[in-house]
């Protein structure tokens, strides 16, 4: 029979070595992929670890801890993250004028603000219209449950289209879930005005599949990617830059991937 002691110890090194390898999957972007933000996976990683440190598949967890950590370090540390991305960068020669400039959204705080991405790429449609590329945008805004109450980013976003003043017409697109509802309902609010040319923009690394999507709904599309602050993409960025670029690139590495199985893109 094995030694109580020697038992709680195996658990308790399981159980750290779980808990390690969750906070390492969640650095990576692996949290992301379930779309439930709400959902932490920390507990059930930890209660994990210490089951299978009692029985004889223990080395597997020194395994994934130590495949964890190293891609950690290479992403960190390499431009690993910026060649992986380069792939999923869509961007097109800009025209002297659109029919409307469509910015996508990228989630809404808890306090009813914008993302700092969607904040980006709302900054980059305004530049478009005030060099003339059109007077028209589509915006995109999210709303959110949080604590059981409806959260929108749409004040925010008001008070910050609001300072271009009358030089563009702005149309919010809401009831937003994916970037495929976003093009459907785009494009019944096109129609009816008889817009076929979008400038779409978004974050760079979320280009290639939004600009496919909107164009397999019947768009013409001219891809801008948005001037995403800190996004990782260049060769001097730091190892969180670096990080937060990786998990953009999962994340579109899978939903890339999802779309082209319903066939939503080609």
């Amino acid at each position: 029979m094995s030694d109580p002691k020697s038992i709680a110890r195996d658990a308790l090194t399981g159980a750290i070595l779980g808990t390690l390898c969750a906070v390492a999957a969640h650095v990576l972007g692996v949290q992301q992929l379930l779309r439930l933000p709400e959902l932490n996976l920390f507990l059930p990683t930890t209660l994990a670890g210490a089951l299978l440190g009692v029985t004889r598949l223990r080395p597997l967890l020194w395994v994934a801890g130590a495949i964890m950590a190293l891609l950690c370090l290479a992403v960190a540390y390499t431009p690993l993250a910026a060649r992986a991305a380069a792939p999923f960068i869509r961007r097109d020669p800009i025209p002297a004028h659109v029919d409307a400039i469509a910015v996508l959204s990228m989630g809404v705080t808890p306090d009813g603000l914008m993302r700092p991405e969607t904040l980006d790429r709302l900054l980059t449609g305004l530049y478009l219209v005030r060099r003339g590329l059109s007077n028209a945008m589509l915006v995109s805004r999210e709303a959110r449950n949080f604590g059981g109450k409806r959260i929108s980013d749409s004040t925010d976003m008001q008070n910050l289209t609001s300072m271009v003043g009358p030089r563009a017409s702005i149309i919010f697109v809401d009831s937003i879930v994916t970037t495929r509802t976003e093009a459907l309902r785009m494009r019944l609010i096109a129609r009816a005005r008889g817009w076929t040319t979008l400038a779409v923009v978004t974050s760079p690394l979320h280009t290639r599949r939004a600009c496919a999507t909107f164009e397999a709904v019947g768009f013409k599309v001219v891809c801008v990617p948005a001037s995403v602050r800190d996004s990782g993409l260049d060769p001097n960025s730091n190892a969180e830059d670096r990080l937060r670029a990786f998990r953009s690139w999962l994340y579109e590495r899978f939903a890339t991937d999802s779309y082209r199985r319903r066939g939503w893109i080609r």
